[in-house]
């Protein structure tokens, strides 16, 4: 039985180990995106409730000035009857 090429052994075992430094960066670049997505996603949860709660009170003002202008148009109404 011929015994193994212990060269090309050595070749395999160096490129493998090449392979794993490269996917221990690649493991910390996905850190560093998780981390990045994350902040983005507080960052844009926050403008979102911003704009809720800005729209919430455009929407309560809008319904306050209409309440009040129906209000002058009925008192109108009434004025002319009486």
């Amino acid at each position: 039985m011929a015994e193994p090429d212990l060269r090309f052994l050595g070749e395999r075992i160096d490129r493998i180990q090449a392979e794993l430094r490269d996917l221990r960066g690649l493991r910390t670049d996905v850190a560093h995106l998780r981390a990045e997505i994350s902040d983005r996603h507080e960052a844009l949860s926050e403008r979102i409730d911003n704009l809720e709660r800005s729209m919430d009170l455009r929407f309560t003002e809008m319904h306050r000035t209409i309440a009040t202008n129906l209000a002058v148009v009925l008192d109108a109404i009434h004025g002319q009857k009486g």
